[in-house]
């Protein structure tokens, strides 16, 4: 279900369709968390996916089209804050 989660929001992302593929990012990593745990490859592809999405969400000035979900903002202050 998560992989299926993250090909949707990679679809969706390059649609540039962004708070929808924000909501299927958020929900494939809440299920790879809990039930492999944020070690496993799996876990840390869609993490790196996730990342990538919020990189050119910042690119593209559109984060404000984003929700309010704590992990979102939390990334995106971080990568803003490495840029």
């Amino acid at each position: 279900m998560a992989t299926s989660l993250n090909n949707l929001a990679f679809l969706y992302q390059s649609q540039g369709r962004y708070s929808e593929a924000e909501s299927l990012y958020v929900q494939a990593l809440a299920i790879l968390f809990e039930k492999l745990g944020d070690e496993h490859p799996n876990t840390q592809t869609v993490l790196e996916n996730f990342l990538l999405f919020l990189q050119q969400v910042i690119r593209e000035n559109r984060a404000a089209e984003l929700s309010d979900y704590p992990v979102t903002q939390q990334l995106i202050q971080q990568l803003q804050a490495s840029l």
